[in-house]
């Protein structure tokens, strides 16, 4: 039986005997925005505009002996990046928003005797896409 723990556009996260693509050290930031009105001879003044747009960031290790070869998942991440468009966020049943991946950090761990890589980590930095 596969759980099924999320995902980030058509790229899912999954648990299951024959697969296991699940991340790890998920963050998140939300904020709001101000903007400073200066006054001739007293402080500044703050004038709350509204709230800025949240930021994910998470961990996804790419493991062939657990069924998903690295390559595969790092190109589709590439893919989702270079495309630009926002994708869907789902992180167990909880709905995250849109968003578009603005970077990719790949860690490489892992290589065979012919130089293909085994099990690779990636970083993925995520911003709130309100489309």
């Amino acid at each position: 039986m596969a759980g099924f723990l999320g995902m980030i556009g058509t790229l899912p996260f999954v648990c299951s005997h024959e697969k296991v693509m699940t991340f790890s050290n998920l963050q998140t930031e939300q904020g709001v925005r101000y903007a400073t009105h200066e006054v001739i001879g007293k402080k500044p003044v703050l004038e709350f505009i509204g709230e800025s747009l949240s930021r994910v960031s998470f961990q996804i290790r790419f493991d062939s002996t657990l069924g998903f070869p690295p390559n595969i998942g790092l190109l589709a991440l590439r893919t989702m990046m270079r495309d630009g468009t926002a994708k869907r966020l789902l992180i167990g049943p909880e709905y995250m928003g849109k968003y578009v991946i603005e970077s990719i950090s790949e860690e490489r761990k892992f290589h065979t005797g012919a130089g293909v890589c085994s099990v690779a980590v990636a970083t993925i930095s995520l911003t709130e896409c309100d489309q």
